[in-house]
């Protein structure tokens, strides 16, 4: 506040005490004379003042002039790092979208290519993960009133599959066993060969694997083989991809070996899915 009105009024100070020096002096020295020390005295107060003044004021004016263009400084700062974080924002909603658009470009070139299958969409609300399963919720599209969801009907995404059906409620929400879920079995093919076996998830609580069980010591499974559904056992329709054997297991005993499957779906990314509709609803729950 102070500096505020020195800042404003400090010239008019200054014209004030030059006048005024001068008057004390004429009026100290009234009726005599000749200069006296006074006279003198004052004289050599008002050259200092005079050169004090200027030089001060010079000071002052920088001071207050390095004042406001610091004060000026700091506020354009405070603008440019508000401009900078709606940038960010708008960058950060900018990538969301085009992701968006694209896994939606992705689920959309999949029902395309997959013209035999009747598709609900779903979008993923919630994800339920223990040690012993694992459960995906979803929220259906309820403008798709005229294809009914029921328990074992298959989940898929553009990825490959995503598990099935268990749990409907009010025909607006769903839960889906995932492929990882112990209680997941999936009658699968090898891509490359056609050697079959069985998936059921394991279960695990840092990963998503499956193992691929009830092969025969003489079939041919290797590391990297695509693993895709046999359509045999009614619920999930023929040549979806299940996932990639990253191991086998072959015990010097026995009539089977097993290998080691990671499914194809990221399920900790995994936002939007399809729920296969028709003549694959078994209506049972697993």
């Amino acid at each position: 506040m102070l500096s505020d009105i020195l800042g404003r009024f400090k010239v008019h100070v200054l014209v004030v005490v030059m006048f005024l020096l001068p008057a004390i002096s004429l009026f100290l020295s009234r009726g005599k004379p000749g200069r006296g020390v006074l006279d003198s005295l004052m004289i050599q107060v008002m050259s200092v003042a005079q050169t004090g003044g200027s030089v001060g004021l010079g000071y002052f004016d920088q001071l207050w002039q390095d004042y406001v263009d610091l004060r000026g400084l700091r506020e354009e700062n405070e603008r440019l790092r508000q401009q900078v974080a709606r940038f960010e924002e708008e960058r950060a909603r900018l990538i969301g979208v085009l992701q968006e658009n694209a896994r939606l470009r992705q689920m959309v070139e999949f029902k395309e290519s997959r013209t035999d299958l009747k598709l609900r969409p779903a979008r993923v609300i919630g994800r339920d993960v223990t040690p012993y399963f694992r459960v995906l919720r979803v929220k259906l599209d309820i403008r798709e009133v005229n294809s009914p969801i029921r328990p074992q009907m298959a989940v898929v995404t553009y990825e490959g599959v995503v598990g099935q059906v268990v749990e409907v409620y009010d025909d607006n929400f769903a839960e889906i066993m995932l492929v990882s879920d112990p209680r997941s079995k999936i009658d699968v093919i090898s891509q490359r060969n056609r050697t079959r076996g069985l998936i059921h998830g394991l279960g695990h609580r840092k990963d998503y694997e499956a193992r691929l069980a009830h092969l025969r010591r003489k079939d041919e499974v290797a590391e990297g083989d695509q693993i895709v559904t046999s359509g045999k056992a009614g619920v999930f329709p023929q040549e979806l991809l299940v996932g990639k054997v990253t191991s086998v297991e072959k015990r010097p005993w026995g009539l089977d070996q097993k290998a080691i499957v990671e499914p194809t779906v990221d399920f900790g990314r995994l936002e939007e899915v399809f729920i296969v509709t028709g003549e694959y609803a078994a209506g049972v729950r697993p």
